[in-house]
């Protein structure tokens, strides 16, 4: 093989191994999945909750799953089983209920949930983003959009 034959396979290989530390590199960082939860639950105000159960007691799941994601952005696995959970007469999760997760103060969130909408309705949702991701650890893109859904 001529010489510039190698170095076209050495420039593939090199573009290889920097296409894969790219991809690594973009790979969204570990999730705090209590946090996550806190944060979707927040979204459910009282009135979505007894909307909830309304269009649960009238035998409407799809439209109380819909209604679920709207309010807190989850997943329609998450909200079905949350759904068929009321279904079977159990309540609606609340912010606080998880249990203890190391690196995540989970006795504040009545503390900072009032703290992040007061802070967007005075359009400050910067400093809301900002003091939830300082206390949940949370990645930017998603702290950004637990703010936006409050």
């Amino acid at each position: 093989m001529p010489t510039w034959g190698w170095f076209i396979v050495a420039l593939v290989l090199i573009d290889a191994a920097v296409l894969a530390a790219w991809f690594l590199a973009r790979k969204n960082p570990r999730k705090n999945p209590a946090a996550t939860a806190q944060l979707m639950l927040a979204g459910l105000d009282s009135s979505a909750r007894d909307e909830i159960y309304r269009l649960v007691g009238e035998k409407k799941k799809i439209h109380a799953i819909k209604l679920f994601r709207e309010r807190t952005g989850a997943g329609l696995h998450e909200a079905k089983g949350v759904v068929e959970s009321v279904e079977r007469g159990n309540p609606l999760p609340i912010p606080g209920s998880f249990g203890v997760v190391p690196g995540l103060d989970t006795v504040a969130w009545e503390d900072i949930i009032p703290k992040l909408r007061a802070l967007k309705a005075e359009g400050k949702a910067i400093a809301a983003i900002t003091l939830l991701r300082a206390r949940t650890n949370l990645p930017l893109r998603e702290a950004k959009e637990a703010v936006d859904r409050l």
